[in-house]
């Protein structure tokens, strides 16, 4: 199973980086920084409590989702929002600059 989990998230992040370079999307290191760190303790947190329930323990699944999960995710909702930000603020800025209008694409 965590084979399987592995190659999909490996595939998940070239296929975004390829994405994100395709649209011409710059990202900042501690936006990815961020997002794998939360990446890291959302799936320690899945892998703690699918342990708890097969060991039968009554409290401690609740706990580590609680301790471990939601920081992850609170982690991989700001980086993803750091990087909406500054792709926003990118072409607002590129819009004031030209009065509102798209720029026409430059032709090589």
């Amino acid at each position: 199973m965590w084979l399987v989990i592995g190659l999909v998230i490996g595939l998940g992040l070239v296929a975004l980086a390829i994405w994100l370079h395709s649209h011409k999307i710059r990202t900042s290191w501690y936006e990815w920084v961020l997002a794998v760190l939360g990446l890291f303790l959302m799936l320690f947190s899945l892998q703690n409590y699918l342990a708890s329930v097969a060991a039968f323990e009554p409290k401690a699944p609740v706990m580590f989702l609680l301790v471990f999960g939601l920081p992850g995710l609170v982690l991989v909702l700001i980086a993803f929002g750091l990087a909406w930000w500054g792709y926003f603020r990118n072409t607002r800025s590129v819009r004031n600059k030209t009065g509102g209008k798209e720029q026409p694409a430059q032709q090589t």
